[in-house]
């Protein structure tokens, strides 16, 4: 599955930079050979952090063309500013870990396999130190 990663934030809220780190691990090698359902749908996330000034709004849509779900997860501006690099990478690190399950629950694609990419997203952040094992499991 191709998963990839990218931001659309001001500066401040240091979201281009958690962004770079995913994919300097890179998650997308993680996740490429890796199939969670028979129609290979692939996702594309975009971390929003700006202005609230601005009023942005989520934005969530399936391409069937390109066979591609794409999603916003926005992020809490103020928040984002005032947190330092660590904390930064474990707001966004919950955040996907908690909304992108929920946003490929409601879309119910057939036959995805929700629960094993739950855990392998999950796994990826563990494992690459954004979050504890104490967080707790996100039931979907």
């Amino acid at each position: 599955m191709r998963f990839r990663i990218v931001s659309d934030a001001d500066q401040e809220t240091g979201l281009h930079d958690i962004s770079d780190e995913i994919n300097r691990s890179p998650m997308d090698d993680f996740f490429v050979h890796r199939q969670y359902d028979d129609l290979g749908i692939s996702i594309g996330v975009v971390l929003m952090g700006r202005d609230p000034g601005w009023n942005f709004q989520q934005r969530i849509s399936f391409s069937k063309k390109e066979n591609k779900l794409y999603m916003d997860l926005m992020f809490d501006w103020h928040s984002m500013v005032g947190a330092k690099h660590s904390a930064r990478k474990r707001i966004v690190a919950e955040k996907m870990i908690t909304e992108i399950p929920q946003i490929i629950a409601k879309k119910r694609f057939k036959d995805f396999d929700l629960p094993r990419f739950s855990s392998d997203l999950r796994e990826w952040f563990e494992v690459h130190g954004w979050i504890n094992p104490e967080f707790p499991e996100v039931i979907s």
